[in-house]
């Protein structure tokens, strides 16, 4: 379980019952829009196992859950990888700031397991919000991907690396 703040955590997937949580997501046109482009199909539920399978084979993976009252509830997921940091949040719960501090809270753990960088393999045209969060919080949009976006990383207590 990693901590984001009083409203949020990233809780390790946990297999079928995190499938369940997450599938309705993944059946939201919009959110397939920004994660595999317009017009591709909802996820089977098959589909959605099979990329967590994949996701955690590449690094650890988490559901963003948030507060609500005294209860948490899924609100997305995310990816930690050396090659990767794929984000999804819930239709209900974008614009709130979620991306964001789940983003940089990963960027935390990224510099405790001694990475030297944080690479984002891909971000659609379009998916204005992801591009102006990864600028924001200084990734650097590559010419060439992939990666899309690179964050060199400074080390816990150090300057950054060359």
């Amino acid at each position: 379980m990693l901590d984001v703040d009083d409203e949020l955590r990233l809780r390790a997937f946990a297999g079928d019952a995190d499938v369940d949580l997450a599938w309705p997501w993944y059946r939201d046109p919009e959110t397939v829009a920004l994660v595999d482009g317009p017009g591709d199909p909802p996820y089977t539920r098959e589909r959605v196992a099979a990329m967590y399978e994949s996701l955690a084979a590449q690094g650890e993976v988490y559901l963003i859950e948030r507060r609500i009252r005294d209860a948490w509830q899924a609100v997305g997921d995310v990816t930690l990888a050396p090659d990767t940091l794929p984000i999804v949040v819930a239709p209900g719960a974008r614009g709130q700031g979620i991306g964001r501090r789940v983003t940089l809270r990963l960027v935390d753990r990224a510099r405790v397991l001694g990475w030297s960088e944080l690479r984002v393999r891909e971000v659609l045209p379009g998916n204005d919000a992801w591009h102006r969060l990864f600028s924001g919080l200084g990734f650097v949009p590559r010419e060439d991907p992939p990666p899309a976006y690179v964050l060199r990383l400074a080390p816990l207590g150090g300057r950054p690396r060359p």
